[in-house]
C-alpha cells in the first residue's frame, strides 16, 4: 500500500500548493499552526476577561449586608443558648426534687415498715398470750 501523502500529491500535488494572504504566501500546515495559536490567544484572553468580571462582582459585594446578617444570627445563637441553660437549669432542678421527694418517700416508707414489724410482733404476742388463756380456761374452767 502505497503512503496517504505520496497519493494526495500525484492527485493534487498539495505539495506545492501555497495560499497567499494578505501579501504572505503560507503552507496549508503553516496556516493550521497560525490559526491554532491565534485561537488558543483568543481563548485566554476571554478567560481573563470572565475572571476579571467575576473578580470585579466579588469587589463590588455589600459586606455590610452580610455583617447585619451575621449579627442577627448571632443574636439569635445567643438567645438560644441561654435557653437552652435555662431549660437546663430547670431540669437540674426537678431532678434534685424528684430525688428528694424519693428520699421521703423511701423513708417514710421504712419507718412504716417498722411500725408494722412491731405491730405484727405485738399481735403475735397477743395471740400467743390469748391462745395460752384460753387454753388455761379450757383445762380448767372453774380456774377464772
Amino acid at each position: 500500500m502505497a503512503d496517504l501523502g505520496e497519493k494526495l500529491d500525484d492527485i493534487e500535488g498539495l505539495a506545492d500548493k501555497r495560499l497567499s494572504l494578505f501579501g504572505l504566501r503560507f503552507t496549508p500546515t503553516q496556516l493550521g499552526l497560525g490559526l491554532g495559536l491565534l485561537s488558543s490567544v483568543l481563548g485566554a484572553l476571554y478567560g481573563g476577561f470572565i475572571t476579571y468580571q467575576k473578580v470585579e462582582e466579588l469587589a463590588s459585594l455589600d459586606i455590610g449586608g452580610y455583617q447585619a446578617q451575621m449579627e442577627q444570627t448571632s443574636a439569635k445563637i445567643e438567645t438560644q443558648e441561654k435557653l437552652l441553660d435555662s431549660i437546663e437549669q430547670n431540669l437540674r432542678d426537678a431532678k434534685q426534687l424528684t430525688y428528694d421527694i424519693e428520699k421521703r418517700v423511701n423513708d417514710k416508707v421504712v419507718y412504716f415498715e417498722g411500725k408494722m414489724d412491731k405491730f405484727e410482733s405485738k399481735v403475735e404476742q397477743t395471740k400467743a398470750e390469748l391462745e395460752d388463756r384460753i387454753q388455761k380456761a379450757l383445762d380448767n374452767p372453774l380456774a377464772n
